[in-house]
């Protein structure tokens, strides 16, 4: 049969999506503690990380068609209603390969989902501050002709180690 691709497709791309958490953890200690090249560095890691799994995924499918057409599986069938029809042993470890790889896409969803939420707390917290600050740049500003117009011209330049 062919699993042995398909194994190694799983473990990985499992692997991969472990990386790829793990490096989005990074990228949000790096916004936390303002180093922005760091930030730079990790972002690119992502994007080249992002790129690699792609691929990883591309192989995985042929690999898991190529084994779905071996067994002559309908197109409806799940996973383990084709790996039911494989060998106790190759049957077993390919049901864990899958459960590592879904278990890695949920780890990859959750720091996901934690990033965007401090980059959005954080985000709403500066707006507020900035709104206390300089309340004449809160909302919209109209023109005497009714259009809308920039509050005012003055830059703003935020400075601190906080």
């Amino acid at each position: 049969m062919q699993t042995t691709t398909l194994k190694r497709s799983l473990r990985a791309e499992a692997r991969s999506l472990k990386d790829f958490a793990e490096l989005q953890k990074s990228l949000q200690k790096a916004i936390s503690s303002r180093k922005w090249t760091e930030l730079n560095k990790e972002i690119d890691a992502l994007r080249l990380l992002a790129d690699k799994i792609e691929a990883l995924e591309a192989d995985r499918i042929q690999a898991y068609q190529t084994l779905k057409s071996s067994l002559q599986a309908k197109d409806q069938d799940s996973f383990s209603e084709i790996v039911a029809r494989l060998p106790p042993e190759e049957r077993d470890e390919l049901l864990e390969l899958y459960r590592h790889l879904k278990a890695a896409v949920i780890r990859v969803k959750a720091s996901a989902g934690l990033l965007n939420y401090y980059v959005q707390s954080m985000s709403e917290a500066l707006r507020q501050i900035l709104e206390e600050l300089f309340p004449h740049r809160k909302g919209k500003m109209y023109s005497r002709s009714g259009k809308t117009k920039e509050p005012g011209d003055e830059s703003l330049m935020l400075y601190g180690n906080a």
